[in-house]
């Protein structure tokens, strides 16, 4: 699947199967998904963190799992992507 896939996959997601206020049409894939991006909070970033590895079919690593990888949408989606390979 293409990077910019994910990116629409992951809009979905968190739209439609997080518990937040947040439209397909307002996330920027450039955005961070912290305080001065999105606004998710740590909760919210467990429950991404599962729906992407249920989306997906795969688990992250503990090394994985770093504030470099949720910088954004664009860099989850190479993770992502990286991961099918």
């Amino acid at each position: 699947m293409s990077e910019q896939k994910i990116v629409e996959k992951l809009k979905q997601i968190i739209a439609e199967e997080l518990d937040v206020n947040i439209r397909v049409e307002d996330i920027d894939a450039e955005a961070s998904l912290f305080e001065e991006g999105l606004g998710l909070d740590s909760v919210v970033i467990v429950e991404l963190i599962t729906l992407i590895e249920e989306h997906f079919g795969f688990r992250f690593s503990e090394e994985e799992l770093n504030m470099e990888l949720f910088q954004s949408l664009q860099t989850i989606a190479q993770a992502v992507a990286n991961k099918e390979a």
